[in-house]
């Protein structure tokens, strides 16, 4: 959620052969051919916007810039230029030849896959046509290695992934995941947490007044996509036994929007819950609102954690997967088994009835924001992955 800052500007997308520089920087191209920008796209975003670009230049190739249009935006307006290469699956010759046309008129030397789940990256089959283009280095990122491939996506990302030379992953959880699930040999397996820039001081009394809460109202904030595995549901059903103080914003769009705006009216909590759609004012929002809901029943490392850390919040989030990883259980936050409505209002009822309790709690997640995720470290690390490519090769 929330739209990256930036400055400058680029060309926008291009296709095709692009001159070669071969002196300079070293070119490092981000690749996705996601369906959508979520935090995935945010995160290659982060990556390229703060590369040093004195050692690197980036750009971002996209398989279709017109559905990746939020995040071509996002890299034009820190700089970065995006190139489309559109290309089929499994790659026809016309379409895998145009590919590794566009990266060798980039003169690239690492491209760098990202991968949101199993399927990115087609399969990981970028890897070989940028090999074959030039590139000196493949690095993927893995998001939600917990999602199984289907037997024929296995094997085909298992033969894309021998042209990977590092896997980056933002968790130990996930680290799991590659080795155990998808094979990925243990060498090859770095674990780089994310991290974001420090966020400005956002006026969160404007934001809580424009939504018609007064100072007595206890707010929560849910933001993602409305989605199953985001767990809204849940929420709800803790918010219709919580005390009528306690207030819902949901930020955020998808497919379960209808779905979740008659489950509210039938709970008889329609009046206490803001849909607002999706939002670019994150930290906004953030600073209008008392605790961060996470209930997921699947996530890998919630970029909206981090942020709500960063401004001293509290966060209430299902212990899954990498989140514990992020939230310390009653040090920075609260967790609670997924799915269990009973865990989320105890969780809630804790902090709305003890203040000193939430902002113990919110303090603690901006020391440990400060310590561990900021964008700066999460950049350094990546940076030196693609110094010992660059090195070896």
């Amino acid at each position: 959620m929330g739209a990256p800052r930036g400055g400058g500007s680029a060309p926008r997308a291009t296709r095709g052969f692009v001159s070669a520089n071969t002196k300079g920087p070293a070119r490092v191209a981000y690749f996705s051919d996601a369906p959508w920008a979520g935090g995935a796209e945010r995160y290659l975003h982060l990556l390229a916007s703060n590369l040093p670009r004195d050692e690197f230049s980036p750009c971002l190739v996209v398989d279709d810039a017109g559905r990746l249009e939020t995040l071509c935006s996002w890299m034009r307006d820190s700089g970065v230029p995006v190139h489309e290469a559109a290309i089929s699956f499994p790659p026809g010759a016309r379409s895998a030849a145009r590919f590794v046309r566009t990266l060798r008129g980039l003169d690239v030397s690492i491209l760098h896959c990202n991968m949101p789940g199993p399927w990115g990256s087609l399969y990981g089959f970028a890897a070989p046509l940028a090999k074959l283009a030039g590139a000196r280095g493949v690095v993927s990122t893995e998001h939600l290695p917990m999602i199984p491939p289907f037997a024929k996506g296995a094997l085909l990302k298992r033969i894309g992934g021998a042209f990977i030379d590092r896997v980056l992953t933002v968790s130990e959880d996930n680290a799991r995941w590659l080795r155990e699930r998808h094979r990925v040999p243990a060498r090859k397996i770095r674990v780089v947490r994310i991290g974001i820039p420090d966020p400005e001081a956002a006026n969160g009394a404007s934001v809580r007044s424009a939504l018609g809460f007064g100072a007595g109202d206890f707010v929560c904030l849910m933001a993602g996509s409305l989605e199953e595995r985001k767990g809204h549901r849940f929420a709800f059903e803790a918010l219709s036994r919580l005390p009528a103080r306690v207030k819902l914003v949901v930020a955020g769009a998808g497919e379960s929007g209808e779905t979740l705006r008659e489950r509210a009216a039938a709970l008889g909590i329609a009046e206490r819950i803001r849909f607002l759609g999706f939002r670019g004012d994150i930290f906004a929002l953030l600073a209008a609102c008392d605790v961060l809901l996470v209930p997921s029943l699947l996530e890998a490392t919630p970029y909206v954690i981090v942020e709500a850390m960063a401004l001293a919040r509290p966060v209430v989030a299902s212990r899954i997967f990498g989140i514990p990883e992020l939230v310390a259980d009653g040090r920075t936050g609260l967790l609670v088994e997924p799915g269990s409505v009973d865990a989320l209002v105890r969780a809630i009822g804790e902090l709305e009835s003890d203040s000193e309790l939430a902002a113990r709690l919110g303090e603690a997640g901006r020391g440990s924001f400060e310590r561990e995720f900021r964008v700066e470290r999460c950049v350094a690390e990546t940076v030196s992955i693609y110094r010992e490519i660059l090195k070896r090769r």
